[in-house]
């Protein structure tokens, strides 16, 4: 295997209280993501912080990642169960074996043997992981005139999980001190729930576990696999030509205390389990909607990443 380096990030356990829907798209209530999107934890953050600490200390926070001084990076959360982690398994992967396609996550160690250049052949099964459970659950939208359903049925999906299972993340604290704080607005978020129906008791959750992850990563790699979405500085768009990638339209409306009707610009990023060359960074994206004027609405794009090599063997 070579000469190996450790990586050692914050851990996160989030076990829900109830059903949680991510929205895969705008307006489409029929399906449900099964991960929590590093950009929408993100938004988020940023309105349970700007209700602990106030707008001058969130102007101050979004300054800082604008600047280039980072308190933190965060990742996307991906599912768990009981002690088991599930990484996506990255891009630069592509098995001749039409079941071994199909594998979208693998356990924590198999993820780090990818990641030193191994075949996915070699090291997983093909097999259906059952810890979540996704139901279709029939509505029908009230005309607020006439009290009218007219022809307004839809299904709405929502993502339950099995017992002892949920999602996790990891955050690389560029800043220690910033932990406290990120762990109070954390705890907001739990209570004010995630993804849609939040006032319904959906999207809620618990913090069942705060620890420190180790990677065992080779040292001698040439690329990063990535753990969050990612939108590239403009000097980085060169790095995607030799990458394995798949991009994601990233759209909808602003969430804000002073408005919520707006339409946010969208914006194509790199999806999670992408393979760059060499090290990449990424970027704040302003999406403020043309109308609004309150305050500026960013999409977040720093790229949580682990070295990788780029060739699978």
């Amino acid at each position: 295997m070579g000469k190996t380096k450790i990586i050692e990030l914050t851990l996160y356990k989030l076990k829900f209280l109830s059903s949680v829907h991510l929205g895969t798209r705008e307006g489409f209530f029929e399906s449900c993501d099964v991960i929590l999107h590093s950009d929408t934890f993100f938004s988020a953050f940023c309105n349970s912080f700007h209700i602990l600490y106030g707008r001058e200390n969130l102007d101050a926070l979004l300054k800082r990642f604008l600047s280039g001084d980072l308190p933190f990076l965060v990742s996307s959360a991906f599912p768990f169960s009981e002690d088991k982690l599930f990484f996506p398994v990255p891009l630069n992967q592509m098995p001749s074996d039409k079941d071994y396609k199909k594998i979208e996550y693998v356990e924590k160690s198999q993820f780090e043997k990818l990641l030193h250049g191994e075949c996915i052949e070699k090291i997983a099964k093909p097999e259906d992981k059952q810890f979540r459970l996704i139901i279709n659950t029939p509505r029908i939208a009230i005309n607020r005139i006439n009290n009218s359903p007219g022809e307004n049925f839809f299904f709405f999906s929502e993502m339950f999980f099995t017992v002892d299972s949920g999602l996790f993340f990891v955050v690389d604290f560029k800043d220690a001190a910033f932990k406290k704080q990120f762990d109070a607005t954390l705890n907001l978020i739990s209570q004010e729930g995630i993804g849609a129906d939040r006032t319904c008791g959906k999207g809620h959750f618990n913090v069942v576990e705060i620890s420190k992850i180790e990677f065992m990563l080779s040292a001698d790699t040439d690329g990063s696999v990535l753990l969050s979405l990612y939108h590239p500085e403009e000097k980085e768009f060169g790095q995607l030509k030799d990458g394995f990638y798949q991009i994601i339209e990233r759209k909808g409306y602003i969430y804000s205390p002073y408005a919520r009707n707006y339409r946010r610009k969208s914006v194509r990023m790199v999806e999670e389990g992408s393979v760059v060359p060499g090290n990449v960074v990424g970027c704040l994206v302003d999406i403020t909607p043309e109308i609004f004027d309150q305050h500026k609405v960013y999409r977040y794009g720093f790229a949580l990443s682990l070295p990788c090599k780029t060739g699978a063997e």
